[in-house]
């Protein structure tokens, strides 16, 4: 049987360039996703980063107490840009179609949120010695994890969550995070291809424990 046509929805990128209406907070998080996925993290300093968004040092120092800071704060709002796009998929999917629908998501929003997944991967591995960083970012992944587990559900034609959908929800998140490393480190892994057979290996175990 045909996959039915997911509904439409837009994607919209992660970090885009500074308009003219942004304010200096938003342009300050901009550029940090910039800055660091061109110098890596090591090398992005406040200098870099306030050249990036065309203000002065000065400025960062008063909106963000460190660099640090400054890209939490970029993770923390790129996350809620992204969890209110997978809210009103949710909103605007029937439920027999979500699974689909949100795999298609994820497939095309893959390269406008590269940034995105390198500053948080970078942020990851920081936060492996920081309880304090770890607990902060864990607050957007616990998010994504609920809508990923209420998105499994309905693949399986229901509309309560489960623990099954809850572990998937981790797992995926998991993976998820293990594929983006290659994918950012090797440009010839096939992303593509690895996203079909995590959608194709999920479809079917979703059929046989509705």
């Amino acid at each position: 049987m045909p996959r039915p046509a997911p509904m439409p929805y837009r994607a919209t990128m992660a970090t885009k360039k500074g308009t003219a209406g942004q304010g200096t907070r938003e342009k300050l998080i901009d550029a940090a996703f910039r800055a660091v996925a061109r110098n890596g993290l090591a090398d992005t300093n406040v200098k870099s980063i306030a050249a990036e968004a065309g203000v002065n040092p000065g400025l960062l120092h008063y909106h963000f107490a460190s660099k640090d800071a400054l890209l939490e704060a970029a993770v923390e709002s790129a996350t809620a840009r992204y969890i209110a796009e997978i809210d009103a998929l949710i909103a605007a999917t029937p439920a027999a179609q979500l699974f689909d629908t949100y795999v298609d998501f994820a497939a095309a929003t893959l390269d406008a949120n590269r940034d995105l997944f390198r500053v948080r991967l970078s942020l990851g591995v920081r936060a492996m010695n920081d309880a304090g960083l770890a607990a902060r970012l864990e607050v957007g992944n616990a998010a994504i994890r609920r809508r990923l587990a209420a998105v499994f559900a309905a693949g399986a034609g229901r509309s309560d969550v489960n623990d099954r959908d809850r572990l998937r929800a981790r797992m995926t998140k998991a993976a998820f995070e293990g594929l983006m490393l290659s994918w950012l480190a090797q440009p010839d892994f096939p992303m593509g291809d690895a996203l079909g057979e995590w959608a194709a290996g999920l479809r079917a175990g979703l059929r046989d424990h509705k």
